[in-house]
């Protein structure tokens, strides 16, 4: 089992995250434009290579392939 230790679905199985999660989750190229603030610093999101493994492993349970940068089912 995987559970996310971080972010929206914190404490929750893979397996139960949306598919949209999932792919942000699994996605191969983090920009780190998700996130700007004036008032704050820039933050450049990170996602643990074994988090971003187990959610590409779950989509491609789900029936999605990874073409390009992108998940199609």
């Amino acid at each position: 089992m995987n559970f996310l230790s971080f972010g929206k679905y914190k404490h929750q199985d893979l397996h139960s995250v949306p598919d949209d999660y999932c792919m942000w989750l699994a996605k191969p190229v983090y920009s780190g434009k998700f996130f700007k603030s004036l008032h704050s610093t820039e933050q450049i999101w990170s996602v643990p290579f074994d988090v971003k493994m187990a959610a590409r492993k779950e989509l491609e349970n789900r029936g999605f392939k990874l073409i390009g940068e992108r998940w199609v089912k």
